[in-house]
C-alpha cells in the first residue's frame, strides 16, 4: 500500500492511499488487519503531532483536519469484499477515534458497483462522516484539482508533483522543515531515571539506625 502525504489549498495535510496496489488477502497471510489499522492510528498521531501544528505555523492559522484520498484502481470485484472491509473498519477508527480531524475523504477511480457496496458502510457511520465522503470514478481530477494545488497533487492523479525518489514516498510538507516543525512530544518522552539503591538503612526500624550509626563510631573512635 503506497502513501503520501503533502498539503491542500488552506494548507492542511493531504494523505493518500492506493488500496489497488495490493492483495489484501496476500498482506493478510504474512500480517493481520490488526497490524494494518494500528498503522493507520501511528499515522493519525503523526497527524496531529508534528504534522499539523507545522501546517499552523506555515498557513499562521488553526488547521485541525486533514484531506485523505484512497484510490481504488485496481480493485476488481475479486478484493471488493476485502478492500471494502478495510474502509469500513478504517471509517469506524476516523469517526469513533478521530472525528475532528478528518476534513474530506476521497474515493477515486471506484469500480462498477463499488457505490452500491459503499451504501452499506454508510449505514455504519454516523451521518456527519458520512457527509465528508466522496465516491468518485475516474473523473475526479477537476473536484481533486479544487481542492488540492495541482503542484501539490502526484501527476498520477492530474497534478504536477513528482517527489525525488516518488511522491509515495516523500512524505514532503512544512513538518520536514525546520523552520516550521518542532519535535513531537511524543518524541519527548524522557526516559525512567534508572533506580538507584536503597540508602543504607533504608527501611530500617529508626532504633536499628541509631544503634548503627553508634556502633560505626564506636569501631571508628576505638574502645
Amino acid at each position: 500500500m503506497t502513501s503520501g502525504a503533502d498539503y491542500v489549498q488552506d494548507g492542511r495535510p493531504v494523505y493518500i492511499e492506493q488500496l489497488g496496489k495490493i492483495d489484501l488477502n496476500a498482506m493478510y497471510k504474512i500480517t493481520t488487519g490488526e497490524r494494518m489499522l494500528q498503522n493507520l492510528v501511528v499515522e493519525y498521531e503523526k497527524l496531529a503531532d508534528p504534522r499539523l501544528p507545522a501546517c499552523c505555523r506555515k498557513s499562521e492559522k488553526l488547521l485541525e483536519t486533514c484531506c485523505t484520498i484512497m484510490d481504488l484502481k485496481g480493485v476488481g470485484i475479486s478484493k471488493v469484499g476485502s478492500v471494502y472491509g478495510y474502509i469500513k473498519q478504517a471509517s469506524a477508527i476516523s469517526q469513533n477515534y478521530y472525528p475532528e480531524r478528518l476534513g474530506k475523504l476521497y474515493l477515486i477511480n471506484a469500480p462498477w458497483g463499488f457505490s452500491g457496496v459503499f451504501s452499506v458502510v454508510k449505514g455504519f457511520l454516523d451521518p456527519v462522516t458520512v457527509e465528508k465522503i466522496h465516491v468518485l470514478g475516474s473523473g475526479y481530477e477537476k473536484e481533486l484539482l479544487g481542492q488540492v494545488p495541482k503542484e501539490n497533487l502526484p501527476k498520477i492523479f492530474g497534478g504536477s508533483c513528482e517527489c525525488k525518489g516518488s511522491c509515495a514516498l516523500s512524505d514532503d510538507g512544512p513538518w520536514q522543515d525546520p523552520q516550521w516543525t518542532k519535535p513531537p512530544k511524543w518524541a519527548q518522552t524522557k526516559a525512567p531515571a534508572p533506580a538507584q539503591p536503597p540508602a543504607p538503612g533504608a527501611g530500617a526500624h529508626p532504633e536499628e539506625v541509631r544503634a548503627a550509626a553508634r556502633g560505626s563510631q564506636q569501631a571508628v573512635m576505638g574502645p
